[in-house]
């Protein structure tokens, strides 16, 4: 009992301390139901191979995560930070609220982004620099990114990163034995 009220003491004190140091008010752990789809800033050509392109893509973690690495075709919760290489912020989803969720391998989703998933775990924050050929390419994005023009992400990777029921207890996932059938426990949307 000692170490459930220790455990959530230090919880209410991260949390504190995160709101004062200018951080976000949302806990690493998600739910189905505290997550959102509709961010399209995103959006990009589909995947190509450019070896070049993959050696220039830098990333540090700022922040090590923990449990497993998420892999190609897994369901994510992120937040992110879009930036230009001098600082200037294009895009910040935490305006929108609830963390980002999304398919690691979606053709709708930058190169670059996507690549810097892969191998993440769960609670883990990343630098990464992407070359305009794995961001918006030749073109840019109008208005906000101009032809050519490399990126900066900060990413926060939520836990965790499968749906769950309303009372956050894990990953659901159906019955082997029935098949399919939703994925989703109580509550979730």
């Amino acid at each position: 009992m000692h170490t459930a009220k220790r455990s959530l003491g230090w919880v209410f004190l991260g949390a504190a301390l995160s709101l004062s140091c200018g951080g976000t008010a949302f806990p690493r752990e998600t739910t189905a139901s505290n997550t959102r789809t509709d961010d399209p800033w995103l959006e990009g050509p589909k995947c190509q191979a450019d070896f070049h392109a993959e050696t220039e893509l830098k990333i540090e973690t700022v922040e090590p995560g923990i449990g497993k690495v998420v892999g190609d075709g897994e369901t994510v919760r992120v937040h992110y930070v879009a930036q230009l290489p001098g600082g200037a912020t294009l895009h910040d989803t935490r305006e929108g609220g609830a963390p980002i969720e999304m398919v690691i391998g979606s053709t709708k989703i930058i190169c670059g982004f996507e690549r810097a998933l892969l191998g993440m775990r769960a609670g883990e924050r990343r630098r990464v620099s992407v070359p305009w050929r794995l961001a918006f390419g030749e073109e840019g994005r109008p208005p906000d990114v101009g032809a050519r023009t490399d990126l900066v992400f900060l990413i926060d990777l939520f836990l965790p990163a499968e749906p769950t029921d309303e009372h956050g207890s894990g990953p659901v996932r159906p019955p082997a034995s029935r098949g399919g059938g939703g994925g989703r426990g109580p509550g979730g949307h």
